[in-house]
């Protein structure tokens, strides 16, 4: 588990550090810390990446930019980095200002992009912010287990090579869980049983993952096994398909949350639904309120809201109330039911009370994950999710907030991957549902969102209800949207993203004067709880002009509800 805090102007102690050759052994720390700032990387080996890239730095550049990553924020003197870089040589400041001019090169400096600036006359300050990610010692014991990624066999244009080394590389940093994975070095070779059979018996692997492809239903699939190496046993058989939409990176992901979630000894430390410590989900008061919270209508997640502040007034501190409690708090915010930026500081709060005492819940650190997304954060929220993924493999609640990151961040097929997974596992979750036809919706796939409403314990559901019939007048099925509207009943401003639906759903049945009067009073509305909802309906009865101002608004103040409306196909004009 890592540490993770985002200060990126706190002065940083240096001491236990690694020499580098040729630099003053007190530069570069051993306390295994990766720096992450802007699309960079400078992990804990030291080594320094551009998104997924390896650069090459030299060891005076790469203490440099240690030394000022440490310090980010604050100036750091020419004569302290002469002496710590250089010995405190004989060495002229001409040397430092070539490292910096090397380093902003490096770094892809531009007018609008600065990374390190001058501070004329003193020296030199990082002035982005950073982020750092501080491994602490893991606190639940585990047993260790290694296997072995072979390479697949396929026809299509993947790249089979490519592709293992993408999931070992995925693998990699599972060692605090007790998972550990071969290299690809060792298993590059391994294409015929005879091959295989000899590496398993010299290396031992305590599981291996193979992969070959083949043709289900006219279309290429993927089929993946991952067996026990003692006796061949298959632990699991899944079938991916390996169409246009599944790229190396969605199937690493794939293939890591079926490794993490069918080990045995990596999948027993959390509760099979929450994703929180077995420890924490004891507490049997907070059934009813999760009962409550799978319904999900705007009068279920009130009454959730009310019974976990009662329970929370008798255990004030219990986490497995406050984390209950910020997941309240983003239901209500999501669904516009209260206001969104009020709702993400509330989960921010009730988050960090619960990892005051517990370091490593995976809950809460998913609900900072998502405050981080939802404001833009993203290299931050990744970071977490990253972690928590690792620490609670192919739990469900956390898969759907981690769907819900992916969505904002753009990353739809993946999202999409994870919410389905979640949903596979909690089948009465409306919020998941709803997630699922959002994001198909938004990817162009309007007759698979459609499909939901007919989903396991999703009839007559007035959320998914009031999506079908926007998505019917989508379609130009306007009579058949009206039809769903109207045997959903009145809504009201307070059922929040249903109230919102059913306006856009109106104007359709309305002259165009009495839809730009009631849209001009939603405007002046002082405080919307998404006010993000509005801009399908602004931009149909007054034109993208009025709903790119409207737009401009938000990004102005720095609304976090547009995260969720940024792929509305309906807005595409907006985009372009």
């Amino acid at each position: 588990m890592t540490e993770i805090a985002n200060k990126p102007y706190a002065a940083k102690s240096r001491s236990n550090y690694l020499p580098i050759k040729g630099v003053r052994k007190e530069v570069i720390s051993h306390s295994k810390i990766q720096y992450t700032f802007g699309d960079f990387v400078l992990n804990s080996s030291k080594v320094l990446f551009h998104k997924d890239k390896q650069l090459s730095v030299s060891p005076k550049e790469l203490a440099v930019l240690y030394l000022l990553l440490e310090s980010a924020g604050e100036v750091v003197t020419k004569t302290q980095l002469i002496q710590d870089v250089w010995c405190g040589g004989n060495v002229s400041e001409e040397s430092l200002t070539r490292c910096i001019y090397v380093l902003r090169r490096i770094l892809q400096e531009g007018k609008n992009r600065r990374f390190i600036d001058t501070v004329y006359g003193k020296g030199y300050r990082f002035s982005w912010p950073v982020t750092r990610l501080i491994p602490t010692e893991p606190k639940l014991k585990t047993s260790s287990c290694i296997i072995a990624v072979l390479p697949f066999k396929l026809e299509s244009s993947l790249d089979v090579l490519g592709l293992q080394d993408a999931i070992v590389e995925e693998m990699t940093g599972c060692e605090h869980i007790g998972l550990h994975v071969l290299p690809s070095s060792l298993t590059i070779n391994c294409r015929s049983v005879h091959s295989i059979l000899e590496l398993l018996e010299k290396v031992r692997p305590d599981y291996y993952l193979t992969g070959y492809e083949l043709i289900v239903g006219g279309n290429p699939s993927l089929r993946i096994e991952l067996i026990r190496t003692h006796d061949h046993f298959v632990r699991r058989r899944e079938c991916i398909p390996i169409g246009n939409n599944v790229t190396p990176d969605l199937l690493k992901k794939m293939l890591k949350d079926i490794i993490l979630r069918y080990i045995p000894s990596l999948s027993k430390q959390f509760d099979v639904d929450l994703g929180i410590p077995l420890k924490d989900s004891a507490y049997p008061a907070l059934a009813e309120v999760r009962d409550a919270m799978n319904v999900y209508t705007p009068q279920s997640l009130q009454h959730a809201l009310a019974m976990t502040e009662q329970y929370r007034l008798q255990a004030p501190n219990d986490t497995s109330i406050l984390s209950q409690l910020a997941e309240c708090h983003f239901s209500l915010g999501q669904m516009g039911i209260t206001n969104l930026n009020d709702a993400l500081d509330n989960c921010a709060l009730l988050s960090e009370q619960v990892l005051e005492q517990v370091d490593d819940h995976p809950l809460a650190l998913a609900m900072r994950g998502l405050v981080y997304a939802m404001k833009s954060q993203y290299q931050q929220a990744e970071d977490i999710f990253k972690q928590i993924i690792t620490l609670a493999p192919g739990y469900p609640v956390i898969n759907y907030y981690y769907a819900w990151h992916l969505f904002i961040n753009g990353e739809l097929q993946t999202s999409l991957y994870f919410a389905r997974q979640a949903s596979q596992r909690l089948p009465l979750r409306i919020d998941i549902k709803a997630l699922i036809m959002w994001i198909e919706y938004c990817s162009g796939n309007m007759t698979a969102a459609l499909e939901m409403v007919s989903a396991q314990g999703a009839d007559n559901h007035p959320l998914l209800r009031s999506m079908q019939a926007v998505i019917l007048c989508d379609k130009g099925q306007f009579n058949l949207a009206s039809e769903v509207s109207t045997g959903l009943g009145q809504s009201m401003p307070g059922d929040g993203i249903i109230y919102f639906n059913m306006l856009y759903v109106g104007l359709f049945a309305r002259s165009n004067d009495d839809g730009i009067e009631q849209v001009d009073i939603i405007m002046e509305q002082p405080s919307l709880t998404v006010p993000a909802a509005i801009l399908p309906l602004i931009r149909y009865c007054k034109g993208d002009p009025a709903a790119r101002e409207w737009q401009h608004k938000l990004e102005r103040e720095a609304s976090p509800c547009l995260a969720i409306w940024r792929h509305d196909p309906r807005l595409k004009t907006l985009r372009a």
